[in-house]
């Protein structure tokens, strides 16, 4: 009986995990930059930012307040310690139990460029954020965690 309740507070905490998509939009030429989140991790973070315990992210504003947080958060350079390119904030939509924040950058990216993946990483000690990057054949993931910052 122990180790069943045992394996019951084990299942029962869920690391938060971020995943952003980087990839080519072949009809419009831009960048799109697409951020996940768990719904009740985004919840207590955005609580914690604005000092509101009972935010939801029902409303739009609360979304749009996310997705502030989020686009200062996400940044890309041409190289690392270069100038962050200008990223455009599309804005943001629940999907389940996830937020999804969009952003686009118009033009494209160069050869090497570098990321900065702070989301929510402030807030949960044991946050991790993983970038999957898809431009053309190229797939790559860049995995921050820890004091990780910019990755090339």
């Amino acid at each position: 009986m122990a180790l069943l309740l045992f394996s019951f507070n084990v299942t029962a905490h869920r690391q938060p995990v971020g995943l952003t998509t980087i990839e080519r939009n072949n009809a419009t030429g831009s960048i799109e930059i697409v951020h996940r989140f768990h719904r009740h991790d985004a919840e207590l973070a955005l609580a914690a930012i604005t000092r509101q315990p009972d935010i939801l992210l029902m409303d739009i504003e609360s979304q749009a307040r996310f997705a502030l947080y989020i686009a200062e958060q996400f940044a890309v350079a041409a190289h690392q310690g270069g100038p962050e390119l200008k990223l455009h904030l599309v804005g943001a939509e629940l999907d389940g139990d996830y937020i999804v924040v969009y952003q686009e950058y118009a033009g494209a990216l160069p050869a090497n460029f570098a990321v900065r993946d702070d989301c929510l990483r402030g807030i949960y000690p044991d946050q991790v954020n993983h970038v999957n990057i898809r431009l053309g054949d190229d797939k790559r993931t860049l995995t921050f965690a820890n004091d990780d910052s910019w990755r090339s």
